[in-house]
């Protein structure tokens, strides 16, 4: 199979951190009342949707989007990646993120890595910049199969000739979706429905060589 488009998760794959929106939360000190969001929200109790609604209520005073920014823009891009991507749009592969995380970041790396698609959730503003408390709904976490195939058909590129890489539970769907899924780290539910797995991107001739297959 000659893959056409490579696809990223963000946290905990492209970045060493697993979550940004836990790093906002670490700023504001609101990292136990986070915990009871994510819980609600992996309980089935509530939606995504809710799910950032209250993560951002959290957020006192009502910062601006330069604030979070800011607060964003010290991300570590996980060991070798830009190498590995680098290589990966050199030899002609279409490349995207997929991330349930916050765009101002995504588009920040995807600049960085060179990355021309985007898919990630978004921040309502009011008129002066700052928050209003909603989020903008883009992508369900445990959904991210439903964006790789709209971005791949809108490249005209079949699921078949897709990677998708990923880290944790939440990107088996994924994985599951593309041609090749290809999970980075050590997350057992994963590793069990991953065509490949690579422990980080210290191993990324590796990925290169399933890539040409």
């Amino acid at each position: 199979m000659r893959y056409r488009l490579v696809a990223f998760d963000m946290d905990g794959t492209l970045l060493l951190a697993k979550s940004c929106w836990r790093i906002i939360h670490q700023r504001f000190g609101t990292i136990e009342e986070a915990r009871k969001n994510l819980w609600a929200y992996e309980s089935g109790l509530i939606d995504y949707r809710e799910f950032m609604r209250r993560d951002i209520a959290l957020w006192r005073p009502k910062p601006t989007i330069d604030e979070i920014k800011s607060i964003l823009s010290s991300y570590t891009l996980a060991p070798n990646v830009k190498q590995l991507v680098g290589e990966i749009i050199r030899r002609g592969f279409q490349t995207a993120i997929i991330t349930g995380g916050l765009d101002v970041l995504a588009n920040e790396v995807a600049r960085e890595l060179g990355i021309p698609h985007v898919i990630a959730n978004g921040l309502e503003l009011d008129g002066s910049g700052h928050l209003t408390g909603e989020g903008i709904l883009r992508v369900e976490p445990r959904h991210k199969d439903e964006n790789l195939a709209q971005l791949a058909e809108a490249l005209g590129i079949s699921l078949e000739e897709c990677v998708a890489v990923g880290d944790g539970k939440y990107d088996v769907s994924f994985l599951k979706k593309a041609g090749l899924g290809v999970a980075v780290g050590k997350d057992p539910e994963l590793e069990r429905i991953a065509d490949v797995v690579i422990e980080d991107f210290d191993h990324f001739p590796r990925l290169l060589d399933y890539l040409r297959k």
